[in-house]
């Protein structure tokens, strides 16, 4: 059996498990970062956050305006001589300093209003700022792994042909036997003899097993620890 060339099955297909995992993680690294998100929900948030206080500033103002206008019309007609009545005259008078106070209660929430829209719109500034900064990174990185992505694509296709290449030269035995063995090992079934012990297990090997495993044109000769083929050449 060429133990040599199962070897080089070996290091294809555990290249080529390399390969299926970087694709894998880097699909799952493509598409928008937490990190993208989250910075556009806080923009989008803030952004919310300038058109209630802008509305409120606004209703507000529009409110002290209304204010206005009736204290101006009630002091018009407490002045104009028209109400005569003792009572009459104090609840015009006391309507038209209640309206004063709300007035006054009015403008204040449309100057502290005004405050937090300016305070807002800041913080909505440097937040654009940052989401550009993070945008320009994002699609510089998704730029990055999906280049990475088609080499790692190239490189699948020509190891592929590589095994394609092997297995057209081993018998129907050895790839069976192969493929069994990689069932069963975890998609690792040859181990190379590495300073006299398995490249796999670790565990030392007696002299007789290395100098069987050195033939690589005989039968397969096998670790006694984890029972996967040796290559010793």
């Amino acid at each position: 059996m060429d133990i040599a060339r199962l070897y080089e099955l070996q290091k294809i297909d555990a290249n080529m498990e390399k390969v299926r995992r970087r694709v894998a993680q880097i699909r799952r690294n493509l598409g928008e970062s937490d990190e993208l998100r989250a910075t556009r929900a806080a923009v989008e948030t803030t952004r919310a956050t300038v058109e209630r206080l802008h509305a409120h500033q606004l209703d507000a103002e529009l409110n002290g305006q209304q204010l206005g206008e009736r204290i101006k019309a009630s002091e018009r007609r407490l002045m104009s001589g028209e109400v005569h009545n003792a009572k009459e005259l104090e609840a015009l008078q006391a309507s038209i300093e209640s309206m004063k106070r709300q007035r006054s209660q009015v403008e204040d929430d449309a100057m502290a209003t005004f405050q937090q829209r300016e305070e807002a719109e800041q913080r909505l500034t440097e937040q654009r700022a940052t989401l550009a900064q993070v945008e320009a990174a994002w699609q510089t990185s998704q730029t990055a792994l999906q280049q990475e992505e088609a080499k790692y694509k190239r490189m699948y296709a020509q190891l592929k042909q590589q095994r394609e290449s092997v297995t057209a030269r081993l018998s129907a035995d050895a790839l069976a036997l192969y493929t069994q063995l990689s069932e069963r090992k975890a998609g690792v079934a040859v181990a190379s003899v590495q300073n006299g012990a398995c490249s796999v297990c670790n565990v030392s090997l007696p002299t007789g097993v290395i100098a069987n495993a050195r033939i690589i044109e005989g039968a397969p000769v096998y670790c006694p620890s984890c029972g996967r083929i040796l290559f010793a050449g």
